[in-house]
């Protein structure tokens, strides 16, 4: 080690003597911060084809590519086909390989070369993500092609995703908690795809044909978005998107299933009870209410964000937290969100709580979710809960796919174009007397349909209009 020198001692000397001698602050008093500035990040976008919709935005950061392709051939867009077909589909799609290297051949060599690959499957929608080095582009693209244009849906995936998605759903009811929102899910969406969940017996009949099938009829035919990021030439893209995407053989469906707020409403106001119970020994309960909302580009959103943050949305801040768990202590958890769709969306409720107290956390739920509570909200309250909802409103920028993921939901939903650029003055403007609108309208016990998740000894015998069945019943 070097000796310190009489220098570096004198240097210490006039740095503590000046930070002794200096009012705090005059050290760096005359130095000055630039403010700062945000910029919205610019996604551009194009057809590649009249039904398929490319959006890009580029992030040369590292030497890294990512496409993730959207194809619209879920449950949705095709209601006749049985739900479990997309969700096997998608794991033996990843695991069958392509015709030239099937199976894990194709993992190996794909995987060879640093890259990822993952397949999902939603409601509407397949979605494959390819991610790659810039410096193997062109064997990743051969590859990518042959996945998408020839993928190898052998008995082997098939077995294999059959049996993983076949213990998932035996497994399905050992976590009460999403017990409760499964059932929640099966009530809201009474009679839509939404509410169908997975059964064993529709399983059991599907085959590897199924897969072969479901590939030629439903991703072959579907529209697709293609949203494409990293370190790319904006010029190079059209060319790219073509040689990759197989084309689309027929014509794609254009509309999905109806679930409307106004037929969510319906429906679930035909229920002739307002209490379900999902009858399963266990030593803790759930208490979930639920309601159906407007869509996501209604006005009223901006209202129900902040509703929902006072009330349930914003953890040991919310109401919820502090009456029902921090206050008397009865739950583990206790949260509220909502979930915004194109043309509607569904408020849950929800606490996890002791079977003992069920019955008094149902009623503590209940006097939160009321017009007393919706009055007696305060100006802090509400300035608090701006300020925690736009203080996270800058991580919706932090990572270039999740952007073209919003992108693409935006779009899909109808928003505004100046959605993101209005957003903060939106949440800004929102009044005491917009949440107590709101709060009457989407938000109050008596518009909210209720589930207690666990054994029906701990629920009041007396509730109104009751309806019992077990985990794996259907919904009446």
């Amino acid at each position: 080690m070097k000796k310190a020198t009489n220098k570096t001692y004198l240097f210490i000397l006039l740095f503590v003597s000046y930070g002794i001698l200096s009012a705090p602050g005059d050290f760096v008093k005359d130095i000055k911060l630039p403010e700062l500035e945000f910029h919205f990040p610019e996604v551009k976008e194009s057809f590649a084809d009249p039904n398929t919709r490319v959006l890009f935005l580029p992030n040369s950061e590292f030497p890294v590519r990512t496409i993730e392709i959207h194809f619209y051939s879920g449950s949705e867009y095709y209601p006749n086909i049985p739900p479990e077909l997309p969700e096997i589909f998608a794991e033996s799609w990843k695991k069958g390989g392509t015709r030239s290297l099937p199976g894990e051949k194709f993992a190996e060599v794909w995987e060879s070369y640093g890259s990822k690959l993952s397949v999902d499957s939603d409601f509407d929608s397949i979605v494959v993500t390819f991610s790659w080095l810039s410096k193997y582009d062109k064997e990743s693209r051969k590859l990518i092609s042959d996945f998408l244009k020839e993928p190898e849906l052998g008995q082997e995936a098939f077995e294999f995703s059959k049996l993983q998605l076949s213990e998932q759903i035996k497994r399905r009811n050992e976590n009460i908690s999403s017990l409760a929102y499964r059932k929640a899910r099966e009530v809201a969406y009474k009679g839509k795809v939404r509410g169908n969940s997975l059964s064993i017996r529709r399983l059991d009949a599907l085959s590897p044909e199924s897969l072969s099938s479901f590939y030629k009829d439903n991703v072959r035919k579907s529209s697709r978005a293609v949203l494409i990021t990293g370190e790319w030439n904006e010029s190079e893209l059209s060319e790219f998107v073509g040689e990759i995407l197989p084309k689309i053989d027929g014509k794609p469906a254009s509309e999905f299933q109806d679930s409307s707020q106004e037929a969510l409403e319906k429906s679930l106001k035909s229920l002739e009870y307002k209490n379900l119970i999902i009858d399963k020994d266990n030593t803790q309960n759930v208490v979930l209410f639920l309601g159906i909302g407007p869509s996501h580009n209604h006005p009223d959103f901006f209202a129900i964000q902040l509703l929902n943050y006072i009330i349930g949305g914003g953890g040991f801040n919310s109401y919820f937290m502090s009456k029902i768990r921090s206050d008397k202590g009865l739950a583990y958890s206790s949260s509220s969100y909502p979930m915004f769709e194109s043309d509607h969306s569904v408020l849950y409720f929800a606490t996890q709580t002791k079977a003992a107290s069920t019955m008094e956390v149902y009623d503590l739920m209940g006097e939160i979710l009321s017009d007393e509570t919706f009055s007696n909200i305060s100006e802090e309250e509400l300035r608090d809960a701006k300020e925690a909802i736009l203080n996270k409103f800058i991580f919706l920028f932090t990572d270039s796919m999740e952007i073209l993921k919003n992108e693409l939901r935006f779009r899909e939903h109808d928003m505004p174009k100046d959605y993101l650029r209005t957003y903060r003055d939106k949440i800004l403007s929102v009044s005491l007397n917009d949440l107590r609108r709101i709060g009457k309208v989407y938000f109050r016990r008596d518009r909210l349909f209720a589930l207690i998740a666990g054994p029906q000894s701990s629920s009041r015998k007396n509730l109104p209009t009751v309806k019992k069945i077990g985990p794996e019943d259907s919904v009446p």
